[in-house]
């Protein structure tokens, strides 16, 4: 008996109005009644819950940084244009598959002509060779899918033993165009910062990235061609190659 007014009086403090009682006849609030008691009487089967949750959201965190860090990785299988494959397909005939163009990075870029960016593309193999191609094409964040839409410029693969025996800051090469736009790519050597001094008297910053620096400029048979000027760490000039028109 004192069971069932326990039960009465828990109901009464869960439902304080007493005008339904004929709307809730007594078995069906007993059963109610004992739905309630028995999950109340088990709370720990409801502590693991919050954990759970945590869980979830912290594997849902992760793979969130996951998918935010996939951003940067333009160069993931199967979103590479055929086009951009095709560009870079000397990485692999010349390192025999030791550098997977799949693995290609942008790096780094910097303005380039009629609105397009200079773009520099990296990749490592596992004995350490590097290969780097530089494209004009369409400007956007640096971690912004590969393009279909670009010109190449060229590149090269150095191999870690040719490091080694310290490449000369401005060895490298370059490519030019019908339009006299003339794009290199060159070994840092010494230089930790180098700078392209126009015929106009202004300087323009050479960015540089995976040991090699890259930059273009406009060629013109009536003016001569710039000068690649860079310093190592102590600030102390480094020769460079020179340009051509």
């Amino acid at each position: 008996m004192k069971r069932d007014h326990d039960m009465t009086s828990t109901l009464e403090k869960l439902r304080p109005a007493t005008t339904v009682d004929n709307l809730w006849p007594a078995p069906a609030r007993d059963a109610a009644l004992e739905r309630l008691l028995a999950t109340a009487a088990s709370p720990q089967q409801l502590a693991p819950r919050p954990r759970r949750g945590r869980r979830v959201l912290a594997t849902a965190a992760l793979t969130l940084g996951l998918v935010a860090s996939g951003v940067g990785v333009a160069g993931a299988a199967g979103v590479l244009p055929e086009s951009f494959t095709r560009e870079l397909s000397f990485w692999a005939s010349e390192t025999k598959g030791g550098v997977d163009v799949g693995n290609a990075r942008r790096v780094a870029q910097t303005p380039g002509p009629d609105g397009t960016v200079l773009s520099l593309w990296a990749a490592s193999g596992t004995d350490g060779t590097t290969c780097v191609s530089a494209l004009f094409e369409p400007p956007g964040p640096l971690d912004r899918p590969a393009p279909s839409d670009f010109r190449g410029t060229g590149g090269h693969c150095t191999r870690p033993q040719d490091r080694q025996r310290g490449l000369r800051f401005g060895s490298g090469g370059g490519s030019s165009t019908p339009s006299g736009v003339h794009t290199w790519i060159v070994a840092a050597g010494d230089a930790v910062r180098a700078e392209l001094r126009l015929a106009t008297g202004s300087t323009r910053p050479v960015p540089s990235a995976e040991g090699v620096f890259f930059f273009w400029y406009l060629a013109d048979e009536h003016t001569d061609p710039p000068v690649l000027a860079g310093y190592d760490a102590a600030g102390r000039a480094v020769q460079g190659p020179p340009l051509p028109r």
